[in-house]
């Protein structure tokens, strides 16, 4: 992995500058990026799989489910930590214990995968956990979500990017995405192309969850924090450096959600 985020910093360094200015907009792992991953996603399913989404569903897409885990929070303060975990940089892999009892991303997300698999469940119980996977899946592949560095996973350190005032956390969550100036169509299209330039997809698609949030958590502690001026004011090479790295996260994230969703839904009406 260590190897791996070398060589894309390294590109990423050299690449051409982008575009500087920060949109007003600003929220939790972007609704845009987690369109775009549903979306990628829904390109990679096999028949069975499109049809049960479709019974589950109705007339929704995924992309158009996928944010509803974040509309629910504030009537449903107790998911709150269902969307994140903390586990601290400097430790190399993760303990149950990290998981509050309240729930965490891995844990949740491997919860409602089972709930959706689980053909004796009403069809409500199976649509609300496929919500629940798509957006979960997004929010695993969040650097930030999964690393920390006893700063609630950057919430804490307040900085300045690009002549903005932000904190770490909201610029990795939406701000280096919107940074670029792309659109959910050019990000889908620019996913969808270095995907078919990909060898390796099935490789992509292995692993387990903690597999997953652990690769996070290294391009937390590798990328997101190993980058960071001590001025904490962050200018563009910070998103040079970043850019390659969130369109690898989004592209892992379409790919096993795709995988995730065949596994559980693949075989029913096949």
């Amino acid at each position: 992995m260590g190897l791996m985020l070398h060589t894309v910093v390294m590109v990423a360094i050299i690449a051409n500058a982008f575009p500087t200015t920060v949109p007003a907009s600003e929220v939790r792992w972007g609704a845009t990026i987690h369109r775009v991953v549903a979306r990628v996603a829904s390109l990679h399913l096999d028949g069975a799989t499109e049809r049960e989404v479709r019974r589950l569903l109705g007339r929704e897409s995924l992309a158009e489910v996928s944010t509803w885990a974040d509309d629910v929070r504030s009537a449903r303060p107790a998911t709150s930590s269902w969307h994140y975990v903390n586990v601290p940089i400097w430790q190399s892999a993760y303990r149950a214990s990290i998981c509050p009892r309240a729930g965490c991303v891995i844990g949740t997300l491997e919860a409602q995968e089972k709930i959706l698999a689980d053909r004796s469940r009403s069809k409500a119980e199976r649509a609300e956990a496929l919500k629940w996977v798509v957006h979960l899946v997004a929010d695993l592949h969040m650097p930030l979500h999964v690393g920390d560095r006893g700063d609630r996973g950057g919430n804490d350190v307040t900085l300045s990017f690009l002549g903005r005032r932000t904190n770490l956390h909201a610029l990795w969550d939406s701000g280096l995405m919107n940074a670029t100036g792309q659109s959910e169509g050019d990000l889908v299209a620019t996913v969808r192309d270095q995907i078919r330039r990909r060898g390796d997809l099935h490789v992509i698609a292995g692993g387990s969850v903690i597999d997953w949030a652990m690769e996070s958590h290294a391009v937390a502690r590798d990328v997101a924090y190993q980058f960071l001026p001590q001025s904490l004011v962050l200018d563009q090479q910070y998103l040079e450096i970043a850019r390659p790295v969130l369109e690898d996260r989004i592209l892992r994230a379409s790919i096993r959600l795709a995988a995730v969703l065949d596994r559980a839904l693949g075989k029913v009406g096949g």
